[in-house]
């Protein structure tokens, strides 16, 4: 199952995959503790809700889905995936093995479902212009967030143990790397937008700029490309908006949306008393629902 959040692409399902969903809503925080109380019909009737409040609705679908299937109610959960898939999802991947819909399997629509979901990826990737370098972005960020997830899991644990050390040097490496490639993807391509790789191909390519933080030249290069490209629909304002404040904290600027946290506190924002405007204005909800989330996700580990 997902979980809504944006600054990472963070989800937690039986199989332990960890993806992205439109934005940091306190009922999906809802939904996620309905599920962990094994409430899954009321994870299901939240998700619902969220699903219906969202412009991107897919992944709270995805979510629906998966709190329907657990609850016994496979009639529903069938009905939510094929209207995930008609709004977007594209993880075949996860379909395929995420425990959440094993109560799915044996039912003959099942191997339908799969057929269909194939097809319309299929059909996704057919319409872009780079859909090898899309998957090549969605394989960077799985690593990523395996990384992140395992360095945020050590530090919620047992903060400053020597279990931390090992996990922050594979995930500055992995940085590092993943930097390099996506240099080279944007030297070819420029900036790669919804056009060139999907809707979760540029989140992937935002995800991963904002990890370059031991390149900052880099990390204002591409908020420069980024910019022009939000209008046009090619960068979602969200990504662009989480860069931007990104590079003001490297710089020693206010930031403008309060995206970033360090120790659970939101680094210095310009003009704060009109911050929450500004981040409903592109879908982000309020700070104080974005505080719990952080503090909730993070603890004292601040964000990375």
């Amino acid at each position: 199952m997902r979980s809504i959040w944006l600054c990472l692409l963070l989800a937690c399902n039986g199989g332990g995959h960890r993806t992205a969903t439109p934005n940091g809503s306190a009922s999906a925080a809802d939904a996620d503790a309905a599920y962990a109380a094994h409430d899954f019909a009321r994870c299901a009737a939240i998700y619902a809700q969220v699903a219906a409040a969202s412009p991107h609705p897919d992944g709270a679908l995805y979510n629906e889905a998966c709190c329907e299937a657990r609850a016994g109610s496979a009639d529903a959960a069938f009905a939510s995936i094929d209207r995930a898939v008609a709004a977007g999802w594209r993880d075949t991947k996860q379909l395929g093995s995420d425990d959440d819909l094993v109560p799915l399997h044996a039912d003959p629509r099942w191997a339908t479902t799969i057929a269909k979901a194939n097809a319309a990826e299929a059909a996704f990737e057919q319409a872009l212009k780079a859909p090898e370098v899309r998957k090549q972005l969605l394989a960077m960020v799985e690593t990523d967030q395996a990384q992140r997830f395992a360095w945020i899991d050590a530090s919620k644990r047992n903060a400053g143990s020597a279990e931390q050390a090992p996990l922050l040097a594979a995930m500055t490496d992995g940085d590092k790397q993943r930097t390099v490639t996506l240099h080279a993807i944007v030297d070819k391509l420029g900036w790669p937008g919804k056009t060139l790789v999907g809707e979760d191909g540029a989140h992937a390519a935002w995800l991963l700029v904002q990890h370059a933080d031991l390149d900052p030249d880099f990390a204002k290069r591409a908020l420069g490309l980024m910019e022009p490209l939000v209008k046009p629909g090619e960068v979602d304002a969200r990504d662009y908006a989480y860069l931007y404040d990104r590079v003001a904290v490297h710089d020693g600027r206010p930031q403008r949306f309060g995206t970033q946290f360090k120790d659970g506190v939101p680094d210095p924002i310009e003009d704060e008393a009109h911050v929450d405007e500004r981040r409903v204005a592109i879908g982000l909800g309020t700070m104080a629902a974005y505080k719990q989330q952080m503090r909730a996700m993070y603890g004292s580990a601040g964000a990375k």
